[in-house]
């Protein structure tokens, strides 16, 4: 029988759909009183009031309704209520409690409380039969205009033509399909079975009926397209009852064996893994990096050449205890053959057969809840060989089932119950890198969100961080020279080498740069101090044209070097400096700042950003030149060299930049999957490295580095975002909200000077509507233009300084289009913030011959000169039409 589910009881339902079909189809009652609801003059008030008048929207379902339906009858809402009741009662993922809300809450529209719930409101009658899918909901309303379309068409037939339309479901399905619809709709296949359950399918989408005929029945996708819906569920009909007749049971399509006939479910293959035989050496790497969100693919032997990408993936450990489940995942590639996994075999020529799978969840059996040996041979009746000689076996059906739901009640691996016993994992356990850009209008809040709830996250009190880490923020800018004069004037102005590498300066210095544990270290030093040596001096032999300014280093003989030369001029700033660093910080509100924020400009280069050569010009005139690091490259060394802290990069107005040309090569390591980190030998463990074209060293962006960024979407002076760029950064939208404007007293409005208020909230909202439809969402203005505004005489310089402007650069100086925002146009004159006045060319050219045309001459009134009426009107307006 058709009305057989295996999943669902369908006798309660189908008892409500049969009263429904008793009391209000084929009479004119209702299901929930006593009145006569379902006649044709409520389904036309209804016609009126909600098919022809739509409310488009991201307001909520019953909101729209309520306004639909304000001028609507008591007894037209109550038939909108019922209606509802039909249009979910088919729909199993919608719950019982929903269903009932929902019918209540429009009832109540109404004006009258909703009566005592009768049985067809109950789980039992609500519960459900079919899944229509989340289309179903986003298109209720046009199922909902269908519904009233046919019941008007329906009540308009003879009773005894609506009598035999009930009795005969054939006869049903032509008729209805005679009714006008607005696309493909699911509520006629639903209709079908709720009023003919023993004639229809529980089937609301047409696709799958097609593809179970396909399947199951042997018909073609052009035949198919050729039979009506009738014919459809007619063929179906015929196939039910082939299937019963031949099986001796109930049929449900939705169900096993059918199910996987029509909608073949991927395969479901066991993958062996014995570690006597394979050390799998990345085994609780691999386990750490999925725990932490990662997928992990490796390549894997399979005897089998069915498996086929897509296909769902158990591994099986074998060989030692403890045995059982340990992985899951999906097959990343069909079966290829490689050379053979025995090193000797394939010294020998030999290949073998592998699958490339991805691993999503990976367990260590000692630590971690899995599903034991003994659990699957207890549980499985199907004969299904759980201990393997080779890899890449079909799971049965019955088995499949059951570890599938086994696999999916054990508890998540936890990353915290990992101990980082290498430098890869702890590299895995430092949390994904993020790289967010904020878009939107002007004045949404962008700049804002970085610095009020971003950057506090990046930052911490100076007096309670180890004085080292507060030595490297300060030093975070020097140059190596300056770094060394403050630790030689530390040290009394005469210190050696070996006593300037030791100093906590020098360290500091040297951490920043990502170089703790350089050995070219004292070499650095050396190279400082020999190029800014005064050319006077008789121990330094490095060639004067190699010197750079300032010349404040000199060496005596003994190896000690002291401050001269230009010190006393040169070294002012550094002495204040080093005054700074001997106080420590400043107050107790001093914070150590891990982010770094810089503002993108089109003449922004690599150079700027990351490295580049520059020029010095040496005592004598003549110019040299060194590898300079770049902001980022800088703030990438410090962030690696404390990978416990969380650093971040902010970048404001990034698509006012040249993207290729700034990032360059490092567009490819800013992907947070690309991420570098080191050990403490300065060895990557993880990520990716390229060397940088200037220096030639190797260089990577560091996992614990964040990138932010800002985007003004009304900038339309700069060129479509680098594709490159997009791909590799989270885009969250930030847009206007009127709501967050405080006004004088934080309900958004403002004194008009005239004993009224004005509302900044419902100018905005109005501003932005024309500007919407005239231009885009994204030409909008944010709320951050008003949110300072606290009485008219601000709103007024608002207006004047700061909206006009925009305006005008978004409509390339069109004044007109510009009056029609702000409702100038038809506006009395002291009403309007732009007059127009007509230049007549007659009296500006008066001994002129040529016909020249009369042009509009605008101008902005100074702010003192607008009204308040004429800001109020602007969205007054606007709440007039409506």
């Amino acid at each position: 029988m058709s009305h057989y589910s295996h999943k669902h009881e369908t006798t309660h339902l189908l008892a409500a759909a049969n009263r429904w079909k008793e009391i209000c189809l084929l009479q004119d009652g209702s299901l929930f009183c006593d009145k006569d609801l379902w006649t044709h003059d409520n389904l036309e008030e209804l016609d009126r009031s909600f098919t022809q008048n739509p409310i488009e929207g991201g307001d909520s379902y019953i909101h729209k309704l309520s306004l639909q339906l304000a001028d609507t009858s008591a007894d037209a809402i109550q038939l909108m209520a019922e209606l509802n009741w039909l249009l979910l009662l088919f729909s199993s993922n919608i719950k019982p409690a929903t269903k009932r809300r929902m019918v209540k809450e429009i009832w109540e529209l109404s004006g009258e409380a909703f009566p005592e719930p009768p049985p067809c409101l109950n789980d039992q009658a609500l519960g459900g039969v079919g899944s229509t899918g989340t289309g179903f909901n986003t298109h209720r309303w046009r199922e909902l205009v269908f519904l009233i379309d046919l019941i008007r068409a329906f009540k308009s037939l003879p009773p005894d033509q609506q009598q035999r339309q009930a009795e005969d479901p054939w006869a049903f399905a032509d008729w209805m399909a005679t009714v006008r619809r607005d696309g493909i709709r699911q509520l006629p296949h639903i209709l079908s079975y709720l009023l003919f359950p023993d004639s229809f399918e529980y089937i609301s989408i047409i696709l799958d009926k097609q593809k179970i005929l396909e399947k199951m029945a042997g018909l073609s996708k052009h035949r198919l397209k050729q039979l009506s819906d009738r014919e459809i569920d007619q063929s179906l009909l015929e196939l039910r009852q082939r299937l019963e007749s031949e099986g001796d049971q109930k049929v449900d399509f939705y169900d096993s064996p059918w199910l996987e006939q029509w909608r073949p479910s991927p395969g479901i293959w066991l993958m062996a893994w014995n570690p006597k035989h394979w050390p799998w050496k990345s085994y609780q790497d691999d386990r750490l990096k999925i725990a932490s969100g990662e997928n992990v693919t490796l390549s894997w032997r399979t005897a089998s050449t069915h498996p086929r990408e897509g296909d769902t993936f158990y591994l099986v450990r074998v060989g030692q205890e403890p045995r059982g489940l340990i992985a899951r995942g999906n097959i990343a590639s069909a079966p290829y053959e490689d050379e053979h996994y025995n090193p000797d075999r394939a010294d020998n020529g030999e290949k073998a057969r592998f699958v490339d799978i991805t691993l999503t969840d990976l367990r260590d059996p000692d630590v971690d809840t899995y599903i034991s040996m003994d659990k699957l041979q207890a549980d499985t009746t199907d004969g299904q060989n759980w201990s393997p000689q080779g890899s890449g076996i079909e799971v049965k059906s019955l088995s499949a089932k059951l570890i599938g739901k086994l696999w999916d009640k054990l508890p998540p691996v936890k990353v915290s119950a990992a101990k980082a016993d290498t430098p890869i994992q702890e590299a895995i356990q430092i949390a994904r890198p993020a790289n967010t850009i904020f878009y939107g209008p002007p004045g949404t809040g962008k700049t804002y969100h970085l610095q009020k709830h971003l950057m506090p996250k990046y930052e911490s009190e100076a007096k309670q961080a180890p004085t080292g880490k507060w030595l490297e923020e300060q030093l975070a800018g020097t140059a190596w020279w300056e770094a060394i004069a403050l630790a030689l004037a530390d040290l009394g102005g005469i210190a050696t080498v070996n006593d300037l590498i030791v100093h906590p300066y020098f360290k500091a210095k040297a951490r920043v740069q990502g170089r703790a544990n350089n050995p070219h270290l004292r070499q650095t030093c050396w190279g400082a101090l020999q190029q800014h040596a005064v050319l006077e001096s008789e121990t330094v032999k490095t060639a004067a044209e190699k010197r750079i300014s300032p010349l404040i280093f000199d060496k005596q003989h003994g190896g000690r070097w002291i401050l001269t030369g230009d010190w006393e001029e040169a070294g002012e700033g550094l002495r204040e400096k080093l005054a700074q660093l001997k106080q420590g910080p400043a107050s107790d509100d001093a914070r150590i700042k891990r982010h770094l924020t810089v503002t993108f400009h089109q003449s922004y280069s690599y150079e700027d950003f990351v490295e580049g050569i520059r020029p010095q010009t040496t005592e004598d005139g003549a110019i040299s030149y060194e590898v300079r690091d770049g902001l980022f490259k800088a703030f990438c060394l410090r962030a690696s060299q404390d990978p416990k802290q969380r650093y971040a990069l902010f970048i404001d107005e990034i698509n006012r930049g040249n993207i290729s040309r700034i990032f360059g090569e490092l567009i490819t390591l800013i992907e947070a999957d690309k991420r570098a980190w080191w050990d403490e030998e300065g060895q990557l463990v993880e990520g990716i490295e390229l060397v940088l074209p200037y220096s030639g060293e190797r260089f990577g962006v560091p996992k614990n580095l964040d990138i932010y960024a800002t985007m003004n979407t009304a900038d339309r002076s700069i060129a479509l975002m680098d594709a490159a760029l997009r791909r590799r950064f989270h885009f969250h939208e930030l847009m206007p909200e009127p709501k967050r404007i405080p006004g004088g007293q934080g309900d958004g409005y403002i004194p008009d000077g005239e004993g009224g208020l004005l509302n900044l909230r419902a100018l905005l909202e109005a501003i932005n509507l024309r500007l919407r439809y005239l231009l885009h969402r994204d030409q909008t203005f944010g709320h951050a233009y008003f949110t300072e505004v606290k009485d008219l005489e601000a709103l007024r310089r608002v207006m004047v300084y700061d909206i006009i402007p925009m305006l005008a650069e978004y409509f390339y100086d069109d004044w007109r289009q510009i009056r029609r925002v702000l409702a100038d146009e038809g506006a009395d004159v002291e009403q309007q913030l732009i007059t127009a006045e007509t230049l007549d060319p007659a009296r500006l050219f008066p001994d002129s011959d040529d016909l020249l045309p009369e042009r509009p001459d605008y101008r902005v009134k100074a702010p003192g000169k607008i009204s308040a009426d004429a800001i109020k009107k602007i969205y007054e307006s606007l709440e007039a039409e409506a």
